[in-house]
């Protein structure tokens, strides 16, 4: 059996015993199960590569931070609430239109940060609510923010398992837009109608706007969206003219959330930045996990094992054996 293998097996193991026996957090079974390879292979514990490692994902960690500080402001803000109540306020009429707009206001966080957590609990306490007061049973209303939440997690523009698959193999993520708006936006249209039309009814907007918070739109009007505006348009310019605004995500989410501060309801943004951070938490210990977990693959030889094994595999099961 090669060394590198034996490696490969030990790593996996104490992940798996980790996770699984000892129910550690997933970033701290990945700390092990590196800790675990350096000493099989004979390394000792070098502590340079643990934190090479562990900065191998930083610009992914800066995405999701300043992406869950922007998503807090936003909510923060009443934006959030206020979208809800527009779109409530227009389309309430015409389900066929009012249950897609509800599933991409639910996804929108999740797009934003990469989080299907994030979905679930901000724009996902706003919409549920809303969704039984339309009619929709509790638990179809329960799946509707859970498919929102998986949706949007995979939906552009961040991805995170895209991002950490990239990072691994040293591609870059660029042109994941088009492909995996293909897979998640279709897909939010079919759900939202499959589970919602069935038991959707026309509610009077008066009792509609009685269960909203029609306040603070009324107070702050159409500059409460602002901040989402100049993050979607940075993005796009972004891609359209990179040479004059490549900013780059955390910095267009930054800007997003420092306009967050002045459109709309006062808040203390060092208590919103704190709380949107620490919710990020789990998510940024996976991806420092994950860095460090590769970077002793890659010292220990296990990760070009891997790649020379797989490329070994007879054509027809080339593919296979990459998925897996």
């Amino acid at each position: 059996m090669p060394f590198e293998l034996v490696i490969f097996l030990a790593m996996v193991g104490v992940f798996a015993a980790g996770c699984f026996a000892a129910k550690l957090p997933v970033s701290l079974s990945m700390l092990l199960a590196a800790c675990a390879g350096l000493l099989v292979s004979g390394n000792g514990l070098p502590i340079r590569h643990l934190v090479e490692g562990t900065f191998g994902y930083v610009d992914t960690i800066l995405v999701i931070a300043t992406a869950m500080i922007f998503m807090r402001t936003v909510q923060e803000s009443g934006a959030l609430e206020a979208l809800n109540a527009v779109i409530l306020r227009r389309f309430r009429t015409v389900p066929a239109l009012l249950l897609p707009l509800l599933m991409l206001v639910a996804m929108f966080p999740g797009m934003i940060t990469g989080s299907s957590s994030a979905s679930v609990l901000t724009a996902g306490a706003v919409v549920a609510p809303v969704l039984i007061l339309l009619g929709l049973p509790a638990a179809v209303a329960g799946a509707f923010i859970a498919m929102a939440g998986i949706l949007g997690m995979i939906a552009p523009p961040v991805n995170i398992p895209a991002m950490i698959i990239g990072g691994g193999i040293d591609m870059p993520y660029v042109g994941f837009e088009v492909p995996l708006a293909l897979l998640t936006f279709p897909l939010a249209v079919l759900f939202s109608l499959w589970l919602g039309l069935p038991h959707v009814r026309v509610v009077e907007w008066d009792v509609l706007a009685s269960k909203l918070d029609m306040e603070t739109y009324r107070k702050y009007g159409v500059r409460l969206f602002l901040p989402i505006l100049v993050v979607a348009a940075l993005m796009v310019l972004g891609k359209t003219l990179p040479k004059a605004f490549g900013l780059g995500l955390p910095v267009v989410f930054l800007i997003g959330a420092a306009l967050g501060l002045v459109v709309g309801k006062r808040f203390n943004i060092f208590k919103a930045a704190k709380a949107a951070v620490n919710d990020a938490l789990p998510v940024l210990g996976i991806l420092a996990g994950v860095g460090m977990f590769i970077q002793v693959m890659t010292l220990t030889g296990v990760r070009g094992f891997v790649v020379v094994s797989a490329l070994s595999v007879p054509p027809a099961l080339l593919y296979a054996a990459i998925a897996v």
